[in-house]
């Protein structure tokens, strides 16, 4: 078959490359800065940043599941904006805005492909949109997973370099852990086609380079390790592991939802289809023969994705956000692909130009909804609070995990029942409090005020709740669907 487009080189002049970045890094800050809204998991790492000290945060990231990469940074941050008092919600989106535009400088600079190629990937969906606009901590996934791959290229000269970089990607997520043995798996697959197996074991360049994966390992593993009891971790991990349904559920996720976004509907929201899991059929073929040429990306892939794919069946099937991390390792291996052959033919470039184009269509898409809709009602409940209730005025919250980022935006904290203490973060594993009337009462009572404010995700059940009174109502069309009442409730 005849081979055409030769894609896997970093042509295109300087100027056309720092264009692009420019390009890229400009629309997702028009984006970011003019539109989008923090919810309350971009919240909830700069609350828990802001609000604890350094030895409570390390302690805290198992309740997480994220490792300490992106709480640390955003700590150096909060320092910024107490000092200069800045907007958090500014500050928050310009310190991941970094991180994205180093992301597209040095995908574009340093990847072996085509601009155009390039120009398509970073404006796609996952690249663009889910890791670039939404202020979450998987930007930092791609940076190190990209570094990593420009490193892998030098590892015999600069071990240390790959190493580093293999260490620091397994402190951004579990997905990056998994990307950095992939990685290593890489390596350790051209030292064995140099040398042979024994040797390539004792080669000290792939011995430094094991020892700092190791490392990144060992702590990942100290600080996100599940400690608690095993209902509340079973909320938060699957209660099904290597049942029907997970392997399902994960396997259509994996490749319809992620290779084809948009084209079926959302797994996680409408469950498993014939449709989509034929689709996914076709996906994962698609995957099988694009990489098939070579070997050593080929293995690579293929071990990521079984990887990958286990840790969805047996601990958590995840969601988009979580899937488009199988995305993120398909641009990682297209660079890797360039140093094993050098063009592809015209049916490899069909299926790249589809997922390539499908990541297009589905960014334009989530871009039109966060342009023209709330992303979250939290903003605009938040920002009526801090206006119209006086400070001496306690909030109780019903449900924390619905209400943190509302106190965000209201530059306050509400209070929690049964406890009666103040909150802005909130803790995954913890159970929905749901109190009586009375038990406001008291707490009214307490505090030595006429009255208190309850804001609630969800309307409170008027038998339950006979004398609180509906105040005000931000249940308008989100992006999000996430609601806000508040009621007020006198002695």
């Amino acid at each position: 078959m005849k081979n055409i487009t030769p894609i896997f080189q970093n042509n295109g002049s300087n100027f056309a490359k720092t264009a692009l970045v420019a390009l890229a890094s400009m629309a997702s800050f028009v984006v970011k800065f003019g539109y989008h809204e923090c919810w309350k998991d971009e919240w909830q790492a700069w609350l828990m940043a802001r609000d604890m000290g350094w030895g409570k945060l390390c302690a805290s990231l198992f309740y997480e599941g994220h490792p300490a990469l992106w709480y640390f940074y955003l700590k150096i941050w909060t320092y910024l904006a107490q000092a200069t008092g800045l907007a958090e919600e500014t500050v928050l989106h310009f310190s991941h805005w970094l991180v994205v535009v180093a992301v597209a400088a040095v995908f574009v600079f340093g990847f072996r492909l085509t601009l155009w190629v390039k120009a398509l990937a970073l404006f796609g969906y996952f690249a663009f949109f889910e890791y670039g606009i939404l202020d979450r901590g998987y930007a930092f996934v791609m940076l190190f997973a990209f570094l990593s791959v420009l490193a892998l290229e030098k590892a015999d000269e600069k071990p240390w370099h790959f190493g580093a970089c293999l260490l620091l990607l397994c402190q951004t997520e579990v997905f990056g852990v998994l990307m950095a043995g992939g990685l290593f798996f890489h390596f350790l697959l051209r030292k064995i086609q140099g040398q042979g197996f024994r040797m390539a074991l004792k080669d000290s360049s792939l011995q430094k380079v094991l020892g700092l994966l190791a490392t990144g390992a060992v702590l990942f593993l100290v600080t996100v390790f599940p400690r608690g009891q095993h209902e509340a971790l079973e909320r938060a991990y699957t209660s099904k592991p290597f049942s029907a349904e997970n392997f399902a559920t994960t396997f259509q996720g994996n490749f319809s939802n992620t290779f084809l976004i948009g084209l079926i509907p959302d797994t996680n929201v409408f469950g498993v289809t014939a449709t989509g899991l034929l689709l996914s059929v076709v996906v994962l073929g698609a995957l099988a023969y694009f990489f098939w040429p070579a070997a050593n990306t080929r293995y690579t892939f293929l071990l990521f994705l079984f990887a990958f794919f286990m840790f969805g069946v047996a601990i958590y099937p995840g969601g988009v956000r979580q899937w488009g991390m199988l995305f993120v390792f398909f641009l990682v291996c297209l660079g890797l692909l360039g140093g094993e052959i050098k063009q592809l033919n015209w049916q490899r470039m069909a299926i790249l130009l589809v997922f390539l184009g499908v990541q297009i269509q589905y960014n334009v898409r989530a871009l039109n909804k966060d342009i023209r809709y709330p992303f979250t009602n939290a903003e605009l409940a938040g920002d009526f609070v801090r206006e119209n209730v006086p400070e001496n005025v306690p909030i109780v919250a019903i449900n924390k995990f619905a209400n943190a980022p509302v106190t965000a935006y209201a530059q306050r904290p509400f209070y929690e029942l049964p406890s009666g203490q103040p909150f802005t973060y909130f803790k995954w594993l913890e159970k929905v409090y749901l109190p009586s009337e009375e038990e406001l009462q008291l707490f009214s009572k307490f505090k030595g005020v006429g009255g208190i404010v309850i804001i609630s995700d969800k309307q409170l059940p008027k038998g339950r709740y006979p004398n609180a009174q509906l105040w005000k109502s931000f249940d308008g069309f989100n992006v999000k669907n996430e609601n806000y009442y508040l009621y007020a409730l006198k002695r």
